[in-house]
This record gives structure tokens, sequence and C-alpha cells, in this order.
């Protein structure tokens, strides 16, 4: 009986929540669950257990707008107000120095994120296309376009995984292109809120909960209902699920 109840209590445990207690306006995951968390000027990251590892702050910079984590060894932090973006390694520390993308476009950049073949996208909605920026600093690709997909909606992340770059329209649908900016395919999910793209596989989130999408004409799966409309950023991965509340992130054990 001790070892059953011992072994029960193990069980259960694997299956409470980890929670990190932390003023946290956004945070994203990365694909070994490392979770990086901002709030104002400052990016932390705490491992999967929800222990902080390292932090990194600028305020000269003003508050960071977003990170793109899709590379843990290559960090890209956007700074909207500055219209700058700055590259981190894994313990959050510089690599390089700022890069002004004034350099690259009049127009102030709207999103930002990383390129798997280098350097990183560019968007703003007077432009109405994104750019490819290289390491090198040259500008290697234009996507088509994109005023026609969505109608009058516009454009509020972008985000490149498996060569592919994808782009969200808040309420209204996804937009897939090429690694050269050509269109692949457009998906209409009304009420999006945000997505996530794991394998290769696409999960949206809407105000009831985080959704698998299928294709052949087959349901979408929900994946994990929300309890609460009002928590508006969660996050998958692997076998886990982050939830934000207001001053803390919940990590829940969750079986697709």
């Amino acid at each position: 009986m001790p070892i059953l109840l011992i072994w029960f209590l193990s069980v259960l445990n694997l299956y409470q929540p980890t929670k990190i207690t932390t003023p946290c306006d956004f945070f994203e995951i990365d694909h070994m669950g490392n979770v990086y968390v901002v709030n104002g000027a400052q990016l932390s990251r705490y491992n999967s257990e929800g222990k902080q590892v390292c932090n990194f702050s600028d305020s000269s910079l003003g508050s960071i707008c977003s990170i793109d984590v899709s590379d843990p060894l290559r960090i890209l932090v956007f700074y909207r107000d500055f219209n700058q973006i700055i590259y981190l390694n894994n313990k959050l520390s510089n690599i390089g120095s700022e890069i002004n993308l004034y350099d690259f476009s009049d127009n102030e950049t709207e999103f930002v994120c990383n390129s798997q073949k280098g350097g990183f996208w560019m968007y703003n909605s007077i432009e109405k296309q994104a750019t490819h920026i290289t390491n090198n600093g040259e500008l290697a690709d234009q996507t088509i376009l994109l005023v026609s997909f969505f109608d009058d909606a516009e454009v509020t992340k972008i985000f490149e995984h498996n060569s592919y770059l994808y782009l969200l329209y808040k309420n209204e649908g996804i937009l897939q292109l090429d690694q050269n900016g050509q269109f692949v395919r457009k998906l209409s999910i009304k009420n999006l809120q945000d997505f996530q793209l794991i394998g290769n596989h696409i999960y949206y989130q809407d105000k009831s909960g985080i959704y698998l999408y299928q294709t052949l004409n087959q349901p979408d799966k929900l994946i994990y209902p929300k309890e609460d409309p009002s928590k508006s950023t969660i996050r998958c991965n692997k076998d886990r699920i982050f939830i934000k509340d207001k001053n803390s992130i919940s990590i829940k054990t969750l079986s697709f």
C-alpha cells in the first residue's frame, strides 16, 4: 500500500501545474520548452520547469515589442518605438550591435521575424510587402503584394517555419508564402487571435481555446478549452501548455 500511495502521489504531482510568478507583458516558448518572458525592457529566460536561467535588459531602446525564439542560439528582439532589432544568444547576451531598420525602409517597421535562410523578414502596412534582409544587410526577396487576400484585414504577426513565411490576419486567417515570398495557400479562420507551428501542424487560438487545424474538410480539433476567455496568451509545446495570468504563467502537462 505505501508503494502504491507513493506512485499515485508522484503521478498526481506530474499533472500539477508549475507556475512562473513574475510580471509579464507577453511570453514565447522555444522548441525545447524554455519560456521567454517580456516585461517592459526586460527579457528573462526560464527553463521548462519554471526556473529562471538568465535575463537581459536595455532600457535605452525602450520596451520590447516582440521576440522571435525559433532559433534559441540567435534570438531576435524587436524595439518598435526605436525601429531597431538586436540579436541575443542562448545566455541572453548581445550578438553584434543594434540593427536600424530605417536602413532598409523609410517607413516604420511593424513586424519582424527570423529567416531560416539567415537574416530576417520585416513588414509594414504602408508597403504591403514583407522584405527579406540577409545577414550581410542586403535586400534578398520581397513578397507579393498583400492587399487582396483578406480584404481590409491587417497583418498582426509574421513568422517563418520550415522554409515557409506565415502572416496572421487577426479574426480572419493565415496566409502561407514560400521562402521567396510567393503565394502557397490561404487559410480562412474566423475569430482567429493567434497561431503556432509545431512540426507540420498549425495550432490556432480563438476566444474558446486552442485548436489543431485539420485539412481534408475535417473539423478542427479542440486541444485545450479556455476556462477564462480573458486569458489571451496561451502557448503549446510538445506535451505542455503555457497559460498567462495577470502576474504568472502556468505550465501544465497536456496530452495531444
